[in-house]
């Protein structure tokens, strides 16, 4: 079998237009950086035929059989075979070129996290969901007291052999928080890289930001009791 340097991971709920799109410019990015690479689409299951439009791409599909995003991430993490994962939004709001910036700084640590709220990030969204999003973020990083700015971004560039060490239980948004501080306890290396997030360009958000609310808080309880955990067995 051909060596595979970098796959890339897609959760994918009914985004055969937007795939159409992003796994050919996936495709053209890793060529010109000289990446041997696949594409893992996480399949929702979708109802549009998302899943046969990433096939005749050339893209990996993985029925989805874990619920929710989470689920969708573990699953593709699972299918991975290369020493390095990237995980991004099939929604078109995450550009394919950006691939190039994470890339260019997986050296420097076992996480490379495409960031909002560092110097030079941000993003285009409604106010509602950026005041929710800094919210969270703040109150997340404030009572985890994790030095990270972004933490619900979902545009990644983990190491495959140090994702493999971390026992995940989210499955929904949440995620996110869950794999940073865990991350954090194996002793990662966390680099952020500035990054402006653009809203989807097609179909309809699978994020019912109310919904996951009690999700968050249980994820946030759960993760402190870790974390206070972690900090009081290296004292």
């Amino acid at each position: 079998m051909n060596r595979v340097d970098l796959s890339i991971v897609i959760p994918a709920l009914n985004e055969r237009e937007n795939l159409e799109r992003l796994i050919p410019a996936v495709q053209d990015v890793v060529r010109e950086l000289g990446i041997a690479s696949e594409i893992v689409v996480v399949d929702g299951p979708s109802t549009d035929g998302t899943a046969e439009a990433a096939e005749r791409l050339g893209a990996k599909v993985v029925r989805q059989r874990e619920r929710g995003y989470g689920g969708a991430l573990i699953e593709g993490f699972a299918a991975a075979v290369a020493p390095h994962v990237l995980a991004m939004d099939g929604d078109l709001s995450h550009p394919a070129n950006f691939i190039r910036d994470l890339w260019a700084r997986r050296e420097e640590g076992e996480l490379v996290i495409a960031s909002r709220y560092v110097p030079g990030g941000g993003a285009t969204a409604d106010a509602f969901r950026r005041v929710l999003s800094v919210i969270l973020n703040l109150v997340y990083r404030i009572v985890l007291r994790l030095p990270i700015r972004d933490l619900s971004s979902g545009f990644r560039l983990y190491r495959r052999e140090a994702l493999a060490r971390l026992q995940i239980e989210s499955r929904d948004f949440d995620v996110q928080e869950e794999i940073l501080v865990r991350g954090i306890q194996h002793g990662w290396r966390i680099v952020e890289v500035p990054f402006w997030y653009m809203p989807r360009e097609a179909g309809s958000s699978h994020v019912r930001l109310m919904q996951f609310s009690w999700a968050y808080l249980k994820t946030l309880v759960k993760m402190w009791r870790l974390r206070t955990a972690g900090q009081t067995s290296r004292r």
